[in-house]
């Protein structure tokens, strides 16, 4: 770690879009593309995603839509945004990652979206990625959301007043 921010530690290094990439997720629910790795993707979207469940992302680029289908390993509140009416709302944070190892339309999106980009440095701050989680015991299995029922969604404070204009402690 070097001065608060830590560098990639992750099987595949993570790339920011060199200009806004849109998705949407289950075919209806519009996102932004954070950053992307052969592996995973980043997502900001006004709707919080329930880990563990699967899903296709469709991704928009010039030469059409590219489908690939993933599973959401993690959704966080992360702060707010304007949505695309313009509309104040609580924006999450979603990984989602890919069923398949970087198939034939995801290296199509590397190469056309994200050419020249150079891989992203993450706060130290930043939750785990699952590769360095520990491997699933049958306690941690049964409190595996389900399909259905209530979210827990954690909200940072520090990202709140950030967004509420930078309203500090006193600690």
């Amino acid at each position: 770690m070097n001065g608060g921010v830590m560098t990639e530690r992750r099987y595949a290094p993570r790339v920011e879009p060199q200009h806004p990439l849109s998705a949407r997720v289950k075919a209806f629910l519009p996102a932004r593309i954070v950053d992307l790795s052969s592996r995973g993707v980043q997502l900001e979207l006004a709707t919080s995603l329930r880990p563990q469940v699967p899903c296709d992302l469709r991704i928009q680029l010039d030469q059409g839509e590219v489908v690939v289908r993933g599973v959401v390993r993690r959704c966080r509140a992360w702060g707010f945004g304007l949505d695309e009416r313009d509309q104040r709302v609580l924006l999450y944070r979603a990984g989602l990652e890919f069923e398949d190892a970087a198939p034939d339309a995801l290296v199509k999106v590397v190469s056309s979206a994200l050419e020249k980009a150079a891989p992203r440095e993450i706060p130290a701050e930043v939750a785990p990625s699952p590769e360095e989680e520990p491997a699933p015991t049958a306690e941690s299995a049964a409190r595996t959301p389900h399909a259905a029922g209530r979210v827990k969604i954690r909200i940072s404070a520090e990202n709140v007043r950030k967004v509420l204009g930078g309203v500090k402690d006193d600690d």
